[in-house]
């Protein structure tokens, strides 16, 4: 099978039905996921922000409580776990379990607007469930506002953790597989990426290790915008890297599914 979709239409795009479905399927059960969403990262913030965050003072410019701290990583959180999970548990049941992804790959679909359409179904979904969080986070912390430059690294970060989600639902192959990326990807990268404590408070190592995982960038490009009020080009420019290469990875693996 080659690569698909040499026809080119431009309205609508070849990945639109893809979109679309997720949008379909998150619609039929919003309050489901609304829960979902809001479940773990509200733990996080009880438990961190209010629970020890009164007395525990995070050394950052301008003094930042630890509860400004935590936000905008409980927020790049949100957006890694869900934009990374459901792409990758949505590509692992419709490849290997209901055999439904043929269908994509054999319509007049190229293989570029397949994987986009799964990237951007994860960032959607990632997004969607960013600003759920953010906005509860807000009530109990309406210090922090929303600005221009924190909804343009959300978008930018969304879109990077969605093509991870694709690549590795790509490399999945069984039960276990899904397993062992939670446990020696997914977990280690949720506390070492400076979403819970400051990179300056890991062992020697750990901090020039963390910088090599997408979501140090992603949560600290969030804190400077929300926290500094300005957008950060050398971490937007390490993230949307790590982006354009996770996508590109997961088009190559999704082609050489062809041979």
């Amino acid at each position: 099978m080659t690569d698909r979709g040499k026809g080119r239409r431009f309205f609508p795009p070849q990945w639109y039905p893809i979109l679309w479905e997720e949008m379909i399927y998150w619609r039929s059960k919003f309050w489901l996921y609304l829960a979902t969403y809001m479940l773990s990262p509200l733990l996080f913030l009880l438990s961190f922000g209010f629970g020890v965050g009164g007395r525990l003072r995070v050394i950052m410019p301008g003094g930042a409580s630890y509860l400004e701290f935590l936000v905008p990583g409980i927020v790049a959180l949100a957006l890694f776990n869900n934009g990374v999970t459901s792409v990758t548990v949505r590509m692992f049941y419709t490849r290997l379990f209901w055999q439904s992804f043929e269908s994509y790959r054999l319509a007049p679909v190229s293989n570029f607007s397949l994987c986009l359409g799964y990237t951007l179904s994860g960032a959607m979904r990632g997004l969607l469930a960013g600003l759920i969080v953010f906005g509860v986070a807000f009530l109990l912390v309406p210090s922090l506002k929303p600005n221009w430059p924190f909804g343009g690294a959300m978008l930018l970060a969304s879109f990077c953790f969605g093509a991870l989600g694709v690549l590795i639902g790509l490399c999945l192959r069984s039960f276990d597989d899904q397993a062992l990326v939670s446990e020696f990807i997914l977990v280690p990268v949720t506390f070492l990426s400076a979403t819970l404590i400051p990179v300056e408070r890991l062992p020697g190592f750990l901090q020039y290790l963390v910088w090599l995982f997408p979501l140090t960038p992603a949560a600290e490009l969030l804190r400077t915008a929300l926290c500094r009020k300005y957008f950060h080009w050398g971490l937007a420019t390490l993230l949307g890297g790590w982006g354009v290469v996770l996508f590109i990875l997961a088009w190559v693996k999704l082609k050489r599914l062809d041979s």
